[in-house]
């Protein structure tokens, strides 16, 4: 589906009039479910690529000493660090730092910490420290693509899951002004929700923990 047939089918699932129910309004809450959605999978630990097109890691310059540094990839799990000195050549493997309990890695003679935010490096050394996410950022909908000749789809999800992003609003909408959709909406929602449960569970890892075979190729332990 794409976004303008899923805002279109809101109102009429919940069978209330669109106008009271603006498409900013509709845009606005199936961006949330998006986006919720999304998280729902990366927490459960899924090993299935959220998008092919994804830019999840981003790369820092450090100078000696201390460095805070901004992340431009925000409020998302940090699965992997290396660092490459000076700049040239392989980037080395940072690894966990058993001091710190969540966040903090350690390599090189460096320290490091990060929230969600930032990250902190701790006698620091020249060279390059790249981040890896376990996802990255998603691009929500506005407006002017529910108008477009060609309107976007939700390519984070899978075809099967779209329905997912008008039946929550839909259902919410049913139960303020029409209850005698919303039983139906609530089964159908729950149904789909437990259907992606499954389908993300099925696809997840107990260690989520990135190995090193050489460079530029990495894998997941994958087992249950």
């Amino acid at each position: 589906m794409n976004i303008t047939q899923i805002v279109d089918k809101i109102p009429k699932e919940a069978d209330i009039n669109p106008s009271e129910y603006t498409v900013g309004d509709r845009l606005v809450d199936i961006n949330q479910k998006y986006l919720e959605l999304i998280e729902r999978a990366v927490q459960i630990g899924s090993t299935e690529p959220p998008s092919d097109e994804e830019v999840f890691s981003e790369d820092f310059t450090l100078t000696v000493g201390s460095n805070e540094l901004a992340r431009t990839i925000i409020d998302i799990p940090i699965v992997r660090v290396d660092f490459q000195p000076n700049s040239e050549g392989d980037f080395e493997r940072v690894y966990d730092d058993p001091t710190r309990s969540i966040n903090g890695w350690w390599g090189c003679e460096m320290k490091f910490f990060a929230d969600e935010k930032r990250i902190f490096v701790e006698e620091g050394k020249v060279g390059t420290l790249r981040v890896t996410y376990a996802r990255g950022d998603v691009t929500t909908f506005i407006v002017s693509d529910y108008d477009s000749y060609d309107p976007p789809s939700p390519d984070w999800l899978p075809e099967t899951f779209h329905a997912l992003l008008w039946i929550a609003p839909a259902y919410t909408m049913a139960a303020y002004y029409k209850t005698d959709r919303e039983k139906f909406l609530e089964l159908k929602l729950a149904r789909l929700e437990q259907l992606f449960i499954t389908h993300y569970s099925r696809n997840s890892a107990i260690n989520q923990r990135f190995e090193t075979k050489n460079e530029g190729w990495l894998k997941r332990d994958n087992h249950r």
